[in-house]
Parts: structure tokens; C-alpha cells; sequence
């Protein structure tokens, strides 16, 4: 009995060393992406977040005051403009509000941060390894943006509970159900404007020269959630605030590392057209 079960270890062996080989590409990969990250000059000149105490306290003031405006002057007037829409209207946002749903965004960019990660560089040279790792790094960044930022809506959403604008007669704008953890109470921030605009702004400071085209692109994917009475314009404005400030950070954190994205004499994000930074 003994002698039949030895050669079952051994017959597995070449699957082993098959699955083995498989993944040489894939440690390679990873190796190649760990050294690049850790191995680049750390820009110290400037920081992630440029701005001091005072700074941010002024740039609060400024986000409590424009919200407060929306809340108490434009958030009423949403559900009569909304009825007098034509229904043609409506229908079109219907379709462009889709869009901000972030599953094909994550899906699209992880799936090719994926077969990326897969696929054997051995025979590329040095110049395009470092560009295929620049481009796969630029999905991961697009991908990280938004899953962040998303994340971050979500829990900020349903532990405010504000009401959405179906309940506006009954509730009115200002109707809160802290942690209910019911979607009709998650109206603030708005998680499309969220996404929207943090894939807006990613994809801006990637392609800086249809940079209008991207944030104008998010602004309506935002804006939509509007038509079909989804959320206030105060929920719209944090939402666009969140992703976009979201994807900007994100982005400086890689210009540290002089990777994508990079710093001018001023501290101003811009992309890097050397090996680092280039996609194409």
C-alpha cells in the first residue's frame, strides 16, 4: 500500500512546475513594479498636501459657505424645475447617469492592471518594460481613485442619512437619519458625482490635452443625477468636490515619486514626458 501511494507526489510534480513557470511572469512583474516605486528619487520639495493650517481652514470656509447657499437658496428649487422638464430630457440623463455607476470603471481598469501583471516583459527592452509598467501604473491610479473616493462617499453617505429629494415634500431639505443605513437616506454626498468626477479629473491630469473634454464629461455624468431627481445640487457639489480633490492627491503622492505625474519650480502638478511618465 505504502509503495502506491509514493508516486503520487511525483506525478504531480510537472503540474507544479508548469504552474510554476506560469507565474514567473507575473513575480516579474511585481518585482519590476516594487523596484520601480521604491528605487525613484522622492521629490521633497513639496508635499502631497500643499497647503497649512490657516490654508485649509480658509478653503473650509469657503466649501461650508457654497454649501450652505446650495442648501438653503438651490436644493428647494430642484423638485419644481425638475417637473417641468420635458420627458425626452429626462430620459437622456436616465441613460447618462449610467455611467457613474463605478462597476465598469474598476472592472475595466483592474482587468487590465490584471493582464498586465500576466503577460512576459523578458523580451521587451529596458525603455518599454518601464512604459508598459507606466501604463499599467496609470490604470492602477485611475482604479485607486475611484475606489477610494467611492469608498470614502459611501460611508460619509450613510452615516449622514439625509434625505433624498422623493421625500421633499414630506421631509423637505434638511431631513436627516444619521446611520439608518437605508439607500432612500443617502443622498449626501452623491457616490456618481463622486465617481464621476474623480474619473474626470484622473483622466485630465493623465491627458492634459483633452483635459476639458474629461471634467466637462464628469460634470454632466454629476449633473444627471440632478435631471432624474436622484440628488440636491448640494449633494451634486460635494460629490464632484470629493473625487476630484481625491484623484488630484492621489496624483501628487506618484509626482513625489516622479512617476506619471511630476512637480514644477511652483509645486504645480503636471505629467512627466520622460520614460516615468510617458503612456504612449
Amino acid at each position: 500500500m505504502a509503495n502506491d501511494l509514493q508516486p503520487g507526489p511525483l506525478s504531480d510534480r510537472p503540474s507544479m512546475d508548469a504552474l510554476l513557470r506560469r507565474t514567473l511572469p507575473l513575480r516579474a512583474n511585481l518585482a519590476l513594479s516594487r523596484s520601480l516605486w521604491t528605487h525613484r528619487r522622492r521629490d521633497a520639495r513639496f508635499r502631497v498636501l500643499p497647503y497649512d493650517a490657516l490654508q485649509m481652514a480658509n478653503a473650509l470656509a469657503v466649501f461650508a459657505t457654497i454649501l450652505a447657499v446650495l442648501l438653503v437658496v438651490f436644493d428647494p428649487l430642484l423638485v419644481p424645475w425638475q417637473q417641468k422638464l420635458p420627458s425626452p430630457a429626462v430620459t437622456f440623463f436616465k441613460h447618462v447617469t449610467r455611467f457613474g455607476k463605478s462597476d465598469w470603471i474598476l472592472i475595466g481598469t483592474g482587468a487590465f492592471v490584471i493582464v498586465m501583471m500576466t503577460l512576459d516583459a523578458a523580451a521587451l527592452r529596458a525603455r518599454s518594460r518601464a512604459r508598459r509598467a507606466i501604463r499599467t501604473l496609470a490604470a492602477l491610479y485611475v482604479f485607486v481613485s475611484v475606489a477610494i473616493s467611492g469608498i470614502v462617499a459611501n460611508l460619509a453617505k450613510y452615516a449622514i442619512g439625509r434625505a433624498r429629494p422623493r421625500y421633499f415634500s414630506a421631509e423637505g431639505t434638511t431631513s436627516f437619519d444619521f446611520f439608518s443605513g437605508d439607500a432612500s437616506w443617502a443622498s449626501f454626498p452623491s457616490g456618481h458625482a463622486t465617481t464621476a468626477m474623480a474619473l474626470g479629473v484622473s483622466l485630465a491630469l493623465l491627458f492634459p490635452r483633452f483635459r476639458w473634454i474629461f471634467l466637462c464629461f464628469g460634470f454632466w455624468i454629476a449633473a444627471s443625477r440632478l435631471f432624474i431627481l436622484q440628488h440636491y445640487p448640494s449633494d451634486m457639489f460635494a460629490g464632484c468636490l470629493l473625487g476630484g480633490s481625491g484623484a488630484w492627491l492621489i496624483a501628487r503622492a506618484l509626482a513625489q515619486r516622479r512617476l506619471i505625474f511630476g512637480f514644477d519650480g511652483d509645486g504645480k502638478l503636471v505629467r512627466r514626458s520622460g520614460a516615468s511618465g510617458r503612456l504612449f
